[in-house]
């Protein structure tokens, strides 16, 4: 059994994945997925709180995995990877989760829910994208 953490991450990466599927982002269908996935009450907080960050920062985010995901346009990537790779940037950019904690559970839920080659893909762009951040945190003060 996942802790309830893996489990919003994964449920906030699903809901992300449908998303891209029916295009239909709006609250009401967010809650209807959790309810059908019957998530704990935890779960379900923390995964809407993920969903609602990617959706406050979308542009920001999908642009930054795009710029280190070079060769790939970022339609090309698997819904599952781009997914994935989305709820960890917004724990990242929240800076409550370790870097290390959402490179980790990021690779681990690809390696679960990804291809073979998932694992090796989301640890090269997120690597990639972390370590352009420290540089600009660095930079900027």
């Amino acid at each position: 059994m996942p802790s309830e953490r893996r489990e919003a991450r994964i449920l906030a990466m699903q809901a992300l994945c449908q998303w891209d599927v029916q295009g239909d982002e709006s609250p009401e269908t967010l809650n209807d997925f959790l309810v059908a996935q019957e998530a704990s009450e935890a779960a379900a907080g923390y995964a809407k709180e993920l969903v609602g960050a990617y959706w406050s920062r979308h542009q920001g985010i999908d642009d930054r995995i795009a710029a280190a995901a070079t060769k790939w346009d970022l339609s090309r990537i698997s819904p599952v990877e781009r997914n994935v790779m989305r709820v960890a940037l917004v724990e990242l950019l929240g800076e409550e989760i370790p870097r290390k904690v959402a490179l980790n559970e990021a690779i681990e839920i690809g390696r679960e829910y990804g291809g073979a080659d998932s694992p090796r893909f989301i640890n090269g762009v997120l690597d990639t994208v972390f370590k352009r951040l420290e540089r600009r945190r660095k930079d900027h003060g």
